[in-house]
């Protein structure tokens, strides 16, 4: 039976990348720092998978473990595993690197022949040649000739891309309100049946055959679509959905103009992907479009909370996120005015949730030194950069207009 290590216990490790790879024969390993959550996950011997659609279905998870990753218990896992996947956030993986670079130096120490293929399933671009370099920093410390050749020649990191919505789950939605059920089904989780995980086959060493992975050679064309269309319709709907006031994504949809600002983002979006990647049709990302605007954002068995999705503004409003990013590809690539991904941008820097510190940061920034300084800032567009200059000041314009585009008493 082949063996995998997950870290991160959460809902997209449990609800999304460990059922896949529980299903292709795997014996699956959680690792998280979470001990009442591996506690529960040694306790259990099955978890369910909700699938929140029209016709609600579930599956049941069984052959797993779970080991608390700042445990050395954890470090003797790693002689049995076969491949290693994250879903713990990209900002947290140097956090993990040096525990892996252990491990690595373990696998190697009792089986020097053996290939390993890690990836690491997070939002963003090349998720996991930033795990690579965080963990070769720390592996090549005090290491042998023979160790470092074997990192370079059987340790593979394969980047990719990862959709699936997974919002938090009460299990009371489908076990009642006892305690002792939901003690029961703590574990269970819910997600939407629509997934996609792309995985860049030319990085891996080995061959795996896991169920529901795609393997391509032109990742970055799919992780772009993903960020670019699926993150930006997102984004695009919470932040105005947070400024007119719903509190769900799905509600926030039905908000006629809400969904014809955030249709229109992703098609400016995706007319400089069309030009970008020659891998997608126009007619195919239409209909990748109308799945994410029709059916996906608007599934009322999924009620992601918008508070959610805002969360961070800082790390959606980077330069190469899912807001700036495919705005500035749009002037790029000469498709035109980015009209509705300025308005998502203007959105975000006026999201003001207190309980979210880079909200309460950014709209200090902005009363101090203006909304200029928060664009050169926090979105990276520096003086000087035509496009990024070109940017900025239609962003700086529909900032202002936006309140009574929207009609709303936007705050100060």
């Amino acid at each position: 039976m082949p063996n995998a290590i997950h870290f991160g216990a959460g809902n997209i490790g449990r609800g999304f990348i460990g059922p896949l790879l529980a299903d292709s024969g795997y014996h699956v390993t959680f690792a998280d720092v979470n001990e009442a959550l591996i506690d529960s996950l040694n306790s259990h011997k099955s978890y369910t998978v909700h699938i929140l659609s029209q016709k609600s279905s579930t599956t049941e998870i069984s052959d797993f473990s779970g080991v608390v990753s700042t445990s050395p218990d954890l470090l003797e896992e790693f002689p049995k595993t076969d491949l290693i996947t994250t879903s713990v956030g990209a900002q947290i993986l140097p956090k993990i690197a040096p525990t892996i670079a252990q491990g690595l130096k373990r696998i190697h120490r009792d089986h020097p022949d053996a290939i390993v293929d890690m990836i690491a399933c997070e939002n963003g671009v090349g998720a996991s040649e930033i795990l690579r370099k965080e963990v070769k920093r720390h592996f090549k410390q005090d290491a042998t000739s023979q160790e470092l050749e074997f990192f370079e020649k059987n340790v593979g990191f394969a980047n990719c891309s990862v959709d699936r919505i997974v919002p938090p789950f009460d299990p009371a939605q489908v076990t009642g309100s006892s305690e002792q059920q939901n003690q029961d089904h703590e574990l269970d989780v819910g997600v939407e049946d629509f997934y996609e995980w792309v995985v860049d086959q030319d990085a891996l060493k080995a061959e795996h055959n896991i169920h529901g992975m795609k393997l391509a050679k032109n990742l970055l064309a799919y992780v772009e679509r993903k960020l670019f269309t699926l993150n930006t319709a997102h984004a695009t709907v919470s932040y105005l959905g947070y400024l007119k006031g719903y509190t769900t994504v799905n509600e926030a949809m039905e908000d006629k103009q809400i969904y014809n600002i955030a249709k229109g983002a992703v098609e400016e979006s995706g007319a400089a992907l069309l030009k970008k990647h020659s891998v997608f049709s126009q007619d195919e990302h239409e209909k990748y479009i109308s799945t994410i605007m029709d059916r996906r954002l608007k599934n009322p068995n999924v009620q992601d909370e918008i508070a959610r999705v805002c969360r961070a503004p800082k790390r959606k409003l980077g330069r190469n996120d899912r807001l700036i990013g495919p705005a500035m590809m749009d002037y790029e690539y000469g498709v035109g005015k980015p009209v509705n991904l300025v308005k998502a941008i203007a959105a975000a820097v006026w999201y003001d949730d207190n309980g979210d510190q880079d909200a309460v940061e950014i709209r200090k920034r902005v009363s101090r030194d203006g909304v200029e300084c928060v664009l050169r800032e926090v979105c990276e567009l520096k003086e000087g950069d035509g496009n990024g200059d070109r940017l900025l000041e239609n962003v700086k314009v529909t900032y202002y207009t936006l309140k009574a585009e929207l009609g709303i008493e936007l705050p100060n």
